[in-house]
């Protein structure tokens, strides 16, 4: 529950509804106005990273899409401004999530390339890598996200950390919608074992 002061008066937010004090329920067009200020003044009184990132999370976890894409937008924005590439993997990895959520799997993949050229010290980055093999699967783009999936193996080889979840996933993904593609690299990762 969620209190908002508009105009002078007072309403109250639970869910998605909004309601005046005494508890009646708003007109869906005042409730759009009250939602679209009630998120500016989030964002204004919002002042770090992450209190951004945990408000996308919020916003996600009771469907409100837009939402979420909108405080991921401004952390991202103001990751950049402070330019903290400490927080970007993890600002640009819920921007992808919300990308993926609206399917606008094409602005990921742009955001992704977008940030690496901006920012190269990302390129190795392996949840970054993760969420591009993620991007390719829904893409329909086999090949693609095998490399990023083997790219990201070795990301977190090399800084010496396990699989996430997200990118056993995306094995398991590739695994099943292209197993063809799947065995071929099997053997070749086989082949150039023995060969060592």
């Amino acid at each position: 529950m969620e209190k908002f002061e508009y105009k002078g008066k007072r309403y109250i937010k639970i869910k998605q509804d909004w309601y005046s004090e005494i508890g009646e329920k708003q007109p869906l067009k005042l409730a759009v106005e009250l939602d679209s200020e009630f998120s500016k003044s989030l964002l204004e009184k919002e002042e770090s990273v992450k209190n951004l990132l945990d408000q996308s999370a919020y916003f996600i976890n009771t469907g409100i899409i837009q939402k979420a894409f909108d405080f991921a937008q401004e952390a991202l924005r103001m990751a950049i401004l402070q330019k903290d590439i400490n927080v970007m993997p993890v600002v640009i990895v819920k921007n992808v999530d919300i990308f993926r959520e609206l399917k606008r799997y094409p602005e990921g993949v742009e955001l992704i390339f977008d940030m690496r050229r901006k920012y190269p010290e990302l390129s190795v980055n392996p949840y970054i890598e993760t969420a591009l093999a993620a991007l390719y699967c829904d893409l329909k783009q086999g090949e693609d996200a095998l490399v990023s999936a083997d790219l990201a193996t070795e990301y977190f080889r090399l800084a010496k950390k396990k699989l996430s979840d997200e990118c056993l996933i995306v094995w398991n993904r590739i695994k099943s919608d292209y197993a063809t593609l799947y065995q071929q690299y099997r053997l070749s990762k086989t082949r150039s074992i023995s060969e060592s």
